[in-house]
């Protein structure tokens, strides 16, 4: 087992430093204390896909709409939600009047025209333009042939239009997501690079007032925040890498809320903190994610024996303890285009074999399988070593390779990773937000996956330009078993029910189905 990795810190340390008192305003004001990942990624969402930052940026920085907790989309930034013209292309949007942003500007359509424009500048290298790039002129701004987006017209301050080149029925949806974020023009462009790493605001009900990349963030109310106003006068999100040292601070009475892994689950339930357990079914999927650049992984009869070779009911059994559902599809179910009929995957280890010697690889390969050190003792790293194991049969040897999250970032966004364990979950309740993020041939290059199949890709494209829900699910269901029952571009193992451990004094806590934690609504009462 290698690890690598840069700037590691002492978890011992870390925690000594967090935790060697209370932090005295925790007991005269209403501050939830969040045992948080730190993922070692800019705060920016226009180049991160963690959910772990989206539970700090969405309490700071905000969408023109955004998902409640029950995924309702609701108007945030704007008045209503647009209806779009009749050909379904053109959306007409008016702005709240005086929303501030943290220094005290107020919101301008501007503002808005900026941040859509910033995902498109090919030199910013933003990660999610998929989210928006069917609004005219986007793909010729990330072609370089363009410097601005022709589908974005202002009208004055508080009202602009979206005309998009097809009919997308999830527009709104998608564009209400963390990805969406919209940021102050001018204290963006001062900022650079550096915006998400030193510098950070918004319009949301709370501003940073600690900024430490590696310790945790400390946000208070935003008094002139625009809409209700939170209860808590603060949230402390401390950065504890370490699952174990967060369990132990929970249990000592330094954090309120920690996510707990469902593979301590059993455990959990049996004790004396079984009353604190709260529980949720993201719409996600868990999956073993090989780089089709990868000489070996590149060949579909070695993928298809990855397949053959895994025991997925030993994962939901023996792993996980029943707490998660067995996958058949990589779209999970109760989203557009799961489909229902097809059977479990098969395991028949002589089959991989075969499958191994026609690939030319009889005689197996290694191949370095990453993963981010802290999810090491978690379910993914879990999975990684049961995986590892079950490869074996055919002749794979898996050696983990363990590092830390920038690393892993920037590794992952190369393309460079030959295999790991991927965990996806949807960042709005349809397949483009799902299946389109992770697969789509611009999208999986970014992943270390390097998908790229023509025929996925305008199935995809087919699907995102008609309205009609019948025809949209068939494509979906064809693209999810070209990907992953023909192609074997990922290998679905499982769907997670996740966990986490709450204070009872913690009231109205609400965990949204896109794995994020919301604590607009929260409070204390003691």
């Amino acid at each position: 087992m290698k690890k690598i990795g840069s700037g590691a810190v002492s978890v011992i340390l870390a925690a000594a430093l967090l935790f060697g008192a209370v932090r005295s305003d925790a007991a005269e004001k209403q501050v939830l204390r969040y045992g948080a990942i730190n993922m070692r990624s800019t705060l920016d969402m226009q180049f991160n896909t963690y959910p772990w930052v989206m539970d700090i940026s969405d309490h700071v920085a905000e969408p023109l709409m955004m998902f409640d907790y029950t995924m309702k989309l609701i108007p945030v930034l704007v008045k209503s939600l647009p209806t779009p013209t009749d050909d379904g292309r053109v959306y007409r949007f008016e702005l709240k009047p005086g929303i501030k942003f943290h220094d005290g500007t107020t919101l301008k359509a501007s503002d808005v025209k900026f941040s859509f424009e910033r995902m498109f500048i090919p030199e910013n290298g933003a990660i999610n333009s998929y989210i928006a790039d069917m609004i005219v002129g986007a793909k010729d701004m990330l072609a370089g042939k363009a410097t601005e987006l022709a589908g974005f017209k202002i009208i004055d301050d508080l009202n602009f239009e979206i005309t998009l080149e097809n009919p997308y029925a999830p527009f709104l949806a998608s564009i209400g997501t963390s990805y969406g974020t919209i940021y102050p023009e001018k204290a963006c462009r001062e900022a650079g690079k550096d915006w998400g790493l030193t510098t950070y605001f918004g319009t949301g009900p709370y501003k940073i007032t600690k900024f430490d990349a590696d310790n945790g963030f400390y946000v208070e109310r935003f008094e002139d925040y625009h809409g209700t106003k939170p209860k808590l006068d603060a949230i402390d999100f401390i950065f504890v890498e370490d699952p174990n040292t967060r369990r132990m601070e929970y249990e000592s009475g330094n954090l309120d809320v920690i996510q707990l892994d469902a593979t301590l689950y059993p455990e959990y339930s049996k004790s004396r903190l079984s009353s604190e357990i709260g529980s949720y079914t993201p719409q996600g999927t868990i999956f073993v994610s090989p780089n089709l650049q990868d000489e070996r992984l590149g060949n579909v009869k070695v993928r298809e024996a990855i397949s053959l070779a895994v025991d997925r009911k030993v994962l939901v059994s023996d792993l996980m303890n029943d707490t998660v559902s067995l996958a058949t599809t990589f779209i999970p179910p109760s989203m557009l285009g799961f489909d229902g009929t097809v059977p479990a995957y098969e395991r028949d280890v002589e089959r991989a074999k075969q499958l191994m010697a026609e690939a030319g690889y009889g005689d197996g390969f290694e191949v370095d399988g990453y993963i981010r050190s802290e999810q090491m003792n978690g379910t993914p790293g879990r999975t990684l070593l049961a995986i590892q194991s079950q490869l074996r049969e055919i002749g794979i040897s898996i050696n983990i390779v363990q590092v830390d999250a920038a690393s892993w970032s920037d590794i992952r966004r190369s393309g460079k990773i030959p295999l790991y364990i991927g965990t996806w979950y949807t960042d709005f309740p349809d397949p483009d937000g799902f299946i389109n993020s992770y697969l789509y041939s611009s999208n999986a290059r970014t992943l270390s996956n390097n998908y790229n199949s023509p025929e996925f890709d305008k199935l995809l494209d087919d699907a995102r330009s008609t309205s009609d829900s019948a025809k949209r699910e068939d494509l979906y269901k064809k693209a999810d078993r070209l990907a992953s029952r023909v192609d074997f571009a990922v290998v679905p193992l499982f769907h997670e029910n996740m966990f986490y451990l709450c204070k009872p004094y913690v009231k109205d806590l609400h965990k949204s189905p896109d794995n994020t934690f919301h604590f607009f609504d929260a409070y204390i009462e003691r």
